[in-house]
C-alpha cells in the first residue's frame, strides 16, 4: 500500500469525520458481531447493565448503610459511566490493529478506525444508559437544568475519546504488551475510583478521590443527574485534561501514522 505523505493530521481527522456513514456501520456491525445468534441481541446490553447495577445496590447499599433509593441511581450512573470509561481505554489498543486487513488493502484515513471504536461504544453507552435513565425517572426525575448540566458533562466525556483511542491505539500498534497492562489497571481503577462508593465516604481523605481524574468526568455528569452541582474543579481538571490530551495526541499522530502500518 502506497501511503500518501502530503496529507496532514488535520486533514486524515477531517476525512475520517466525513466518512461517517462508514465508521457508523462499521460499529454497528461490530455489536451485531458480538451478539451474533443471540436470541435477544444487543438488548444484553442492557439487561446485564440491569442484573449488575441491581445485585450490587442491594449488596453495597447495605455494606455503607445508604437507603436504596439514594443509593441506587448513585451506583447505576456510575457503573454506565465507568464502563464506557473502561471499554474506550481498554478497546482503543486495538483500534488500528483490529482493523488491520482494511488498512493494508484500501487507502483511507486512518481515524476511519479510530471513529469505528468510539461509536460502538457511544451506541453501547446509550444503550446502557436507558438503565439509569429509568432508575432516576423512578426514583424523581432531574430538573433541566440539571440535565443540561448533565449534557455538558457528557460532551466532556465524549470529547475524551478523541484522544485517548488515536493516541492509545497507536502506543497499542506498536507495543502488543500494551493491552493486558491497561485492563490489569482498569482492575485496579474501578475499586479505587469513586463509582460504587462516595468520595465523602473516605472521611477526611478525599484527596484520594480528588487526585484521580476518573472521579471528575464521573462527577460533571453523576453530580447533576443525582440533583447536584458539580464542583468547579472538576470542570478545571477536565478541560485541562483535554486541552493536554489533544495536543499529545496530534503531536504524536503527526509523527507517527505513517508508522501504522508497519507496526501492524
Amino acid at each position: 500500500m502506497k501511503l500518501d505523505t502530503s496529507k496532514s493530521a488535520s486533514l486524515d481527522f477531517v476525512e475520517g469525520l466525513m466518512a461517517w456513514r462508514l465508521w457508523l456501520r462499521f460499529g454497528w456491525h461490530d455489536i451485531l458481531a458480538r451478539y451474533r445468534r443471540s436470541w435477544m441481541g444487543p438488548l444484553w446490553l442492557i439487561a446485564t447493565t440491569a442484573i449488575f447495577v441491581i445485585a450490587l445496590a442491594f449488596v453495597y447499599s447495605t455494606l455503607f448503610k445508604v437507603a436504596l433509593a439514594e443509593y441506587l441511581p448513585f451506583i447505576a450512573v456510575g457503573v454506565v459511566l465507568w464502563n464506557f470509561i473502561s471499554a474506550i481505554c481498554a478497546e482503543s489498543v486495538m483500534a488500528f490493529v483490529e482493523s488491520e486487513v482494511y488498512i493494508r488493502q484500501i487507502r483511507r484515513s486512518p481515524f476511519v478506525y479510530v471513529f469505528r471504536v468510539i461509536s460502538r461504544n457511544i451506541i453501547v453507552f446509550l444503550n446502557q444508559f436507558l438503565v439509569a435513565a429509568a432508575v432516576l425517572v423512578y426514583f424523581g426525575g432531574v430538573s433541566a437544568f440539571n440535565i443540561f448540566l448533565a449534557g455538558f458533562g457528557i460532551a466532556l466525556l465524549f470529547l475524551q475519546t478523541l484522544w485517548i483511542v488515536p493516541l492509545v491505539g497507536l502506543i497499542g500498534a506498536r507495543f502488543r504488551d500494551l493491552l493486558p497492562i491497561i485492563q490489569s489497571a482498569l482492575q485496579i481503577c474501578f475499586f479505587v475510583t469513586p463509582v460504587i462508593w462516595p468520595a465523602k465516604a473516605l472521611a477526611g481523605k478525599e484527596w484520594v478521590a480528588l487526585a484521580n481524574p476518573f472521579h471528575h468526568i464521573i462527577d460533571i455528569v453523576r453530580m447533576p443527574l443525582l440533583g447536584g452541582t458539580p464542583a468547579f474543579a472538576s470542570y478545571i481538571v477536565v478541560g485541562v485534561m483535554s486541552i493536554l490530551g489533544l495536543a499529545a495526541a496530534h503531536l504524536f499522530y503527526s509523527r507517527f501514522r505513517f508508522r501504522i502500518i508497519y507496526w501492524l
